[in-house]
């Protein structure tokens, strides 16, 4: 069982584009638990050919009549950014070593996990016991997979897009110049905009 941060029901409450519902239950434990609050994330992801439901650490658990099993720390997720109103914000998975074979496969498949949904949760707990339903925290679908090297590291990296994403059109691609930039730093784009619409674009302009 993992443990993690959270911060204050009222704070995260605010944040009303996460959609987070609460119960009394977990309200009150979060009040109680200001600094720290027993909980594990889930994951569901649905590939074209299998779907897989996994939860944090190393043993499985059932809820909501459905078992989860174990991820043994091979699955990360980084932290879900606010935003604001509307706006497009991505949630980023890393998978890291042993990763499903189904998933290395995708690699050279794009029909296998382009568009498909992945979901994160969060379960809240109190002496090992569950409070409440799971609270989602981010539905999208996947719109990226890559694989990343460095000389320490390799893993693959999963992007998912929430609805949202479709609303950010520009002409030299799905995003406004805010939500591009946050997943291409330095990326100029959207400042020669204005002088090329109309025109056929092929990539992004780096800076």
């Amino acid at each position: 069982m993992c443990a993690s941060y959270a911060r204050h029901s009222k704070e995260v409450q605010k944040k009303e584009h996460f959609v987070l519902a609460f119960t009394p239950a977990q309200v009150a434990l979060l009040d109680a638990n200001r600094e720290l609050v027993e909980c594990r994330r889930l994951f569901h992801v649905a590939f074209a050919s299998a779907s897989y439901r996994l939860i944090e650490g190393s043993t499985p658990d059932t809820l909501g009549g459905v078992t989860w099993q174990p991820a043994h720390d091979w699955v990360q997720a980084a932290a879900i950014e606010s935003g604001g109103p509307l706006e497009a914000v991505p949630a980023i998975y890393r998978i890291g070593k042993n990763p499903l074979p189904l998933l290395l496969a995708a690699l050279d498949n794009r029909a296998e996990w382009w568009g498909r949904p992945i979901q994160q949760y969060l379960q809240l707990y109190s002496g090992g016991v569950p409070v409440g339903p799971m609270v989602s925290m981010h539905r999208g679908r996947i719109r990226d997979v890559k694989k990343v090297q460095t000389a320490e590291l390799e893993y693959l990296e999963i992007r998912a897009e929430s609805p949202l994403d479709i609303r950010n059109m520009t002409p030299l691609g799905e995003y406004t110049d805010r939500d591009q930039q946050r997943r291409s730093a330095g990326d100029r784009g959207c400042e020669f905009a204005p002088s090329l619409v109309g025109k056929v674009i092929i990539g992004w302009l780096r800076g």
